[in-house]
């Protein structure tokens, strides 16, 4: 009967080692879901507010501007960067979507300054995180080619649309 008591007894001991263990890497696991959800939030917030410029950038390129390409595929390279990452970390659709469009609808009538200085914060932060992308930059740069050749292959606004 012996031998069963020690067998259960190691039994316990290794269950209690395992939850220890469990609970030290749940604990960062949790720190690390959190640093995820702000990252998740602050990428929906930065690609809102680049994807107004990106807009704007093809509503000039549909009116006959010519010379937006490199600026619409840079801001279309950093918006890929920020969304490659949260992918990345974990955030798949409908919530990234859902999250994306919140963020739009918040940031509709915001005032002129506001928007430009978060652009230009974005701009920073998402250069650093496309920098930092390594190997997976060759798959954010084809996706954001793919995505400006497409903008750039709509037709042209009619005369009407574009002087509005």
């Amino acid at each position: 009967m012996h031998p069963v008591r020690r067998l259960s007894a190691a039994s316990t001991a290794s269950r209690l080692a395992l939850a220890a263990l469990a609970a030290a890497v749940a604990a960062p696991a949790l720190a690390s879901d959190a640093g995820d959800e702000a990252f998740y939030q602050r990428a929906s917030d930065c690609a809102a507010a680049m994807q107004v410029d990106q807009l704007a950038l093809v509503a000039k390129a549909r009116a006959g501007d010519k010379t937006v390409r490199p600026q619409l595929l840079e801001l279309t390279r950093l918006g890929f960067a920020y969304v490659g990452e949260a992918y990345l970390k974990g955030l798949r659709d409908p919530r990234g979507g859902n999250m994306l469009k919140a963020a739009t609808a918040e940031q509709k009538d915001w005032p002129e300054a506001r928007h430009k200085a978060m652009v230009a914060e974005c701009r920073i932060e998402a250069r650093k995180v496309y920098d930092d992308a390594g190997f997976w930059q060759w798959a954010i740069d084809n996706k954001a080619n793919k995505r400006v050749d497409r903008f750039l292959s709509m037709p042209p606004l009619p005369a009407s649309s574009a002087s509005k």
